[in-house]
């Protein structure tokens, strides 16, 4: 009498909490997985601080090419290639003066 009782019980309650286990499961990898909901949100962020990176990268790229196209056009820029030789060689004239600063 009670080990039918105990089937009948088991056949009640035990395919439903099979699948109730088995969807808890699935719902908890699908949210702290691998490639989970939490794993795509750290990936967007990644992915915005990295594109916010390309644009900055890309802005300075321009600002080069145009001070490259500026050095190489057949009539040389002449305040770009006296700034240039100031900077690379430390070119200064004779009326002014330098201040040495020690970031200390």
């Amino acid at each position: 009498m009670f080990a039918r009782r105990l089937t009948q019980l088991a056949r009640i309650y035990l395919i439903p909490a099979v699948f109730a286990a088995a969807c808890l499961y699935f719902i908890f990898h699908l949210i702290t997985g691998e490639r989970g909901f939490l794993a795509y949100l750290a990936i967007s962020t990644e992915l915005d601080t990295a594109q916010a990176m390309l644009s900055d990268l890309q802005q300075e790229q321009r600002a080069l090419e145009r001070d490259v196209a500026l050095l190489r056009d057949t009539p040389v820029d002449l305040d770009m290639l006296e700034e240039r030789a100031r900077i690379e060689l430390g070119y200064v004239r004779q009326d002014e003066m330098i201040i040495v600063y020690d970031g200390d």
